[in-house]
């Protein structure tokens, strides 16, 4: 039985420290669905106000599809980043599918009262923090306080309960 040369342990060793140990994040789709907490109904033909990180000043303004569905996909490739932007649409920065570089923070705000337990009034013009790692990896659920309907999380969804607003309320806006 032959040893292994001296050359050959040297090029598995030195394969093994060049070799990146972290995976890299190619694109990943993160879905925000807005459901009514009252009757458990998808929130379609709306928006989400989505932030990626801190270096936009502007929210992107992505629609929801007619499951109330938003999606937006996170990269670590900047050459992958496309914001898919729609000129049919009069508002700035409505976007359709983007692809956008993962950041560690994702901010969302949604034009419904949300809710949340023991939320304050004009919740509509509330930004919410959210982890990005914690949504790829477990999905999030914010709490219903509006009614009974009760979702699970799925890794890379975000479930968003929330009502419309009152009339009182819309007046108040």
């Amino acid at each position: 039985m032959n040893k292994p040369s001296f050359s050959s342990v040297a090029r598995l060793l030195l394969l093994i420290v060049l070799t990146p140990t972290g995976t890299s994040l190619c694109a990943q789709t993160l879905t925000i669905k807005l459901v009514n907490g009252r009757n458990g109904h998808p929130m379609s033909n709306s928006h989400v106000n989505v932030w990626v990180g801190n270096q936009r000043k502007d929210a992107m303004v992505i629609p929801t599809d007619k499951d109330g569905v938003a999606r937006l996909r996170v990269t670590d490739n900047d050459e992958e980043v496309d914001l898919h932007m729609r000129e049919k649409y009069t508002e700035d920065n409505v976007v359709i599918d983007p692809i956008v570089k993962y950041d560690e923070l994702l901010r969302v705000n949604v034009p419904f009262v949300m809710c949340y337990p023991h939320v304050r009034d004009y919740s509509w013009l509330a930004i919410t923090n959210v982890s990005t790692k914690q949504l790829l990896q477990q999905g999030i659920v914010w709490p219903n306080a509006c009614g009974k309907t009760t979702a699970s999380p799925k890794p890379g969804e975000l479930i968003i309960f929330a009502r419309p607003l009152s009339w009182w309320e819309k007046l108040k806006q």
